[in-house]
């Protein structure tokens, strides 16, 4: 009966561990010989990055990480003898596995579609934010010409600003005007370029199709953009 829960035990951490060991690639080191396969650097390290979390604390020990060698061992040594006995040929395990392949092929391309999908949104961020940096430093160096905001404009955004930090959290603490002018005079001067931008360019939102898609919610949000 102990070798069985034994054996239970083992299976519950080296199947999650990784495939089938493989027969070596040109460049790789053989670490152990089972039967007619080998097991490589390649191998293990698969092994080490795939390692359930709270088993990576064993891979941080010359002890632990020949604990790891051993099970892909005797992983392979359980693994030879299912398959000495035709396991694999049974037509429900065939039937069984195609399943379970599919399953995780299906989940893990879904994952990788999303962090390509992350990569590229990403991507963008590091090429817009690039552009507005610089787009950013020239409105500086050309004095922000022609754009005119005035104290009054300052005061109307500032009360604004104020009145819905308040309903957001009523026992925030205000910044003085004085202390925030700069930072709101710079939004006011982006929002004016921005409608310049506007008028040169085509904008249309298909408010419709947007409201039936995210929803109607007539709610404020407060950014706190004048603090920053």
């Amino acid at each position: 009966m102990k070798c069985f829960i034994y054996i239970a035990v083992l299976i519950s951490l080296i199947i999650s561990m990784t495939g089938t060991v493989g027969c070596g690639k040109k460049g790789e080191k053989v670490l152990a010989i089972v039967g007619e396969r080998r097991l490589t650097t390649n191998d293990f390290e698969r092994a080490l990055r795939n390692l359930p979390e709270n088993y990576k604390i064993l891979a941080e020990s010359y002890k632990g990480k020949h604990k790891i060698l051993d099970n892909l061992i005797k992983k392979e040594l359980l693994v030879i003898e299912a398959q000495r006995r035709e396991y694999h040929k049974d037509s429900t395990l065939k039937k069984k596995i195609s399943e379970v392949k599919s399953k995780t092929r299906k989940e893990m391309d879904k994952q990788i579609a999303g962090l390509r999908d992350q990569r590229d949104f990403i991507e963008q961020q590091v090429y817009e934010n690039i552009m507005l940096n610089e787009l950013n430093t020239h409105l500086k160096k050309e004095g922000l010409a022609g754009v005119n905001i005035s104290q009054a404009d300052i005061a109307e955004y500032y009360a604004d600003y104020a009145r819905k930090l308040k309903i957001l959290n009523p026992a925030a603490k205000v910044p003085k005007q004085k202390t925030v002018a700069k930072q709101i005079k710079a939004i006011l001067v982006e929002e004016k370029l921005i409608k310049q931008l506007e008028k040169q360019s085509s904008v249309e939102i298909k408010e419709t199709l947007f409201r039936e898609i995210y929803g109607d919610e007539n709610k404020d949000v407060i950014i706190e953009d004048a603090t920053q």
